[in-house]
């Protein structure tokens, strides 16, 4: 018997009005901040972007949650697993390192400054502007083209659900977020994230549900997926694409990245004391470990389901992009259920406004903090909070336009775009831990280590993409005995296939793999250019660590240092920890503003 599927086109009123609501919501709360800071009076910077520092622990966690919980992970991370295994599983650890260092060794440095950006705090430590810089345009391009990419990604899988043009909801999703995000500012985002959380996991947890009672139970989920099992790579080969050592112990500094990046660090600064803001990443590490198990099991669900009917959808050809999988699977799931598809649809739209929203929260709080208010430190409270509202509306209409832009790159361009941004992470990171943690390093010597920290990733990088190196393997497919022919119904495959080709939720290609075994003959250089990607921030990040204390090590020892912006272990950790500055600690932030 063939196996007939179900194509696009499915969907009832009901979803629609679903799908409708959720972009109603989001933005009724937005206006509903705008409207009460105005009645209260609150519009002044300290406000409009950390939400006069009185965020309560909840809400902003959860908000904190779903700024890294965006569309990638609800595509990528299924799909990933259908393909390559649940070895993923594996990330789980170094997202628990990262958080934890996190919130005891960087929080206790960071929350007592009282800063607005986290790039402040580069001027702070060396008294000039240069790494303050460098590391705000790399921040800033990271931002602009990851919110970018995360919009377009999901809009081309609302194409595949809905039917709907994606350039049409690429304008929906960044005119109405931009629009909430400038009025209502950080309250209307965290508000709208938590709306957002309850959305996405609701998503989650429905097709996991469906996809258990259709295989028959767990136990018959674990029979048919049984091949993506695959938890004893324990190799240390580093050309092996996915393996325990790369993925939950190298990998760290790729998390610890996000514990610097802007969003991450504005949701800091938001809550009123120290011990709130760590309590943020202690809470936040297992609920989001277990969102992203979820994501995980829901991509062993979907393999079950499909080889119990014995059709491998993506091997079969009915569809011919992996990112169209989930949003697939779903129509099959529940096109007899009206409503719950539009669930799904609105849990992928919260996932994108929730990145969208933080992403042009953190860019306006950037732009104001580091560039405007640098330039004219006195600035009133006023005119400051309506040219952060002007400010925030440019950057949508730059996501926007570089939205479309990423739309027309083929898709080998939009893998380099990421390994680019795999170049930063690590060097980033290494910028922050020694300005904390070192006294002795100076402006010349990190960023010297930087350059050469991004230096060799790049290299790595195009090296792979360039080189005529075979490409890794996935797992074994599962059945397509029973695939129908293309004639029998809608298929994804028959989908001119750069029309959705030129995005991918994969890190670097879609042949990503668990696996690597040569097919020829290959010389030295390509096989160390087969060095997996999960390597890439770790060797920046070392490369960029030690040399650039090293090179600081040949440069003049610096004659000033701050020691607010020095790790201190029995002052940060074993002390016990000053929720405010004194007068004369803020005098002294006070005077070294106006001297920038």
């Amino acid at each position: 018997m063939n196996y007939t599927g179900i194509g696009a086109g499915t969907l009832k009123v009901t979803d629609y009005v679903i799908f409708v609501a959720t972009v109603l919501c989001s933005f009724l709360i937005g206006l509903f901040f705008a409207l009460w800071e105005r009645k209260k009076n609150h519009n002044n910077p300290e406000e409009y972007f950390l939400a006069g520092r009185k965020s309560r622990l909840l809400p902003v966690t959860l908000s904190f949650i779903v700024t890294f919980q965006s569309s990638i992970i609800m595509l990528g991370y299924p799909a990933e697993v259908y393909l390559y295994g649940a070895i993923y599983v594996y990330y789980m650890i170094s997202i628990v390192i990262s958080f934890t260092f996190t919130a005891f060794f960087i929080v206790p440095v960071f929350y007592p400054l009282k800063l607005t950006t986290v790039y402040e705090y580069l001027n702070l430590r060396y008294g000039d502007n240069v790494l303050r810089y460098v590391t705000m345009a790399m921040g800033i391009f990271y931002n602009v083209f990851y919110m970018s990419s995360v919009t377009y990604g999901t809009c081309v899988a609302l194409d595949v659900v809905m039917g709907l043009p994606y350039w049409a909801t690429i304008v929906i999703y960044t005119s109405v977020t931009t629009i909430y995000t400038s009025i209502g500012g950080i309250k209307a985002v965290i508000w709208t994230d938590v709306f957002q959380f309850v959305i996405m996991t609701t998503g989650i947890l429905a097709v996991i549900i469906k996809g258990i009672i259709e295989v028959g139970g767990i136990s018959q989920v674990h029979k048919y997926s049984e091949s993506r099992m695959n938890f004893n790579q324990f190799g240390l080969d580093p050309r092996i694409r996915y393996t325990f050592w790369n993925l939950g112990v190298t990998s760290v500094p790729m998390w610890l990245y996000t514990g610097y990046m802007q969003p991450a660090m504005q949701r800091v600064y938001s809550t009123p004391d120290v011990t709130t803001a760590r309590n943020m990443y202690l809470i936040s590490a297992p609920v989001y470990i277990l969102i992203c198990i979820g994501t995980i099991f829901e991509g062993l669900v979907i393999f079950a389901y499909y080889t119990s009917k014995g059709c491998d959808i993506y091997n079969g050809g009915i569809i011919n992009n992996i990112n169209q999988l989930v949003p697939y699977t779903v129509l099959e799931l529940f096109g007899d259920l009206p409503g719950l598809p539009g669930l799904f649809i609105a849990a992928l739209s919260s996932a994108a406004f929730s990145t969208l929203s933080s992403c042009l929260s953190s860019l306006s709080a950037i732009a104001y903090e580091d560039i405007i208010k640098v330039r004219n430190p006195n600035i009133g409270a006023q005119v400051a909070t309506n040219l952060s509202r002007l400010v925030t509306i440019l950057f949508g209409l730059i996501a926007l336009a570089v939205t479309f832009l990423v739309s027309n790159i083929p898709g080998s361009v939009i893998s380099l775009y990421a390994s680019f941004v795999a170049c930063m992470d690590g060097p980033t990171c290494a910028i922050f831990m020694l300005s904390a943690f070192s006294r002795r390093v100076t402006t010349k010597g990190v960023l010297f280590g930087a350059t050469c920290g991004m230096a060799i990733p790049l290299w790595l990088n195009l090296g792979k993409l360039f080189s005529d190196i075979p490409a890794d393997t996935s797992l074994p497919a599962g059945p397509t005995d029973t695939c129908s022919s293309a004639s029998n119904f809608t298929s994804l495959a028959s989908v001119t296939p750069n029309e959705y080709s030129t995005v991918t939720y994969m890190p670097y290609d879609e042949t990503s793999t668990a696996f690597v075994h040569a097919t020829h003959s290959l010389s030295g250089m390509q096989e160390f250019y087969r060095v997996s990607y999960m390597y890439y921030s770790f060797i920046g990040f070392t490369i960029s660590f030690v040399v650039g204390f090293l090179a600081s090590l040949c440069c003049e020892a610096p004659k000033r240092v701050d020691n607010r912006c020095l790790f201190e272990f029995r002052k940060h950790v074993l002390g016990k920890q000053s929720d405010t500055m004194n007068e004369e600690t803020i005098a002294k932030v006070n005077e070294e503003e106006a001297l920038m």
